[in-house]
């Protein structure tokens, strides 16, 4: 039971990392654009989509299945911890807050 409860108290003390990450293609340039609250699973996901050959998300899907998705990499851009004493919803706002300003400095006519 000891065991247990060390297993769980460090999932709990675990640090979470979140942040802003792009997909680019890398053929025409366009990207795509958005946060995760855990990048690391995030970032997952998208080599699982792509060596599994399903899309990554449904913006990205004409051009997805046209190139394949190995014309796409995923790039982090920028991370943030969530403190300690934030709840899961403020750690949520900030990071929208930091996307709102990574896509201001972006070039608009190349988002998906």
């Amino acid at each position: 039971m000891d065991r247990r409860k060390t297993l769980v108290n460090e999932y709990k003390e675990r640090k979470i990392t979140g942040g802003i990450y792009r997909i680019t293609n890398s053929v025409n340039g366009k990207y795509f654009l958005d946060w995760a609250s855990n990048l690391r699973a995030k970032q997952n996901g998208f080599k699982f989509m792509v060596s599994s050959g399903t899309c990554f998300h449904f913006k990205l899907k004409g051009d997805w299945d046209s190139l394949g998705g190995n014309v796409f990499t995923f790039e982090t851009l920028e991370t943030i911890d969530k403190k300690a004493d934030q709840t899961q919803e403020q750690f949520i706002d900030d990071l929208r807050t930091l996307e709102q300003m990574w896509s201001d400095k972006l070039d608009a006519s190349k988002k998906y």
